[in-house]
């Protein structure tokens, strides 16, 4: 299984999570339900609940002119919540 590299942004803070799946799409856990208790500003629990429940919700889109990387944007009371899932190993 290839290992994938999350990059999670909100609110100017940032977290990196990595784990290997048979692909990324449907292991937003990765993403949301591991992140660690403050690990992004802003994150408060009641969005992170949010954050759960639109998670499985769009699509991922290829990065323009970059191999094995997607991003996907959430819309969080108005903020942008964007994760980019990047396959570092094969």
């Amino acid at each position: 299984m290839p290992l994938y590299t999350y990059i999670v942004t909100f609110k100017g803070s940032s977290y990196v999570a990595q784990a290997k799946h048979s692909n990324f799409r449907g292991f937003v856990s990765s993403w949301t339900s591991e992140l660690p208790q403050n690990a992004l500003q802003g994150l408060t629990p009641d969005l992170k609940k949010e954050l759960s429940q639109k998670a499985y919700r769009g699509e991922f889109n290829e990065v323009p002119n970059r191999k094995h990387v997607w991003k996907k944007s959430i819309d969080l009371e108005g903020e942008e919540f964007t994760v980019f899932a990047v396959q570092t190993e094969p």
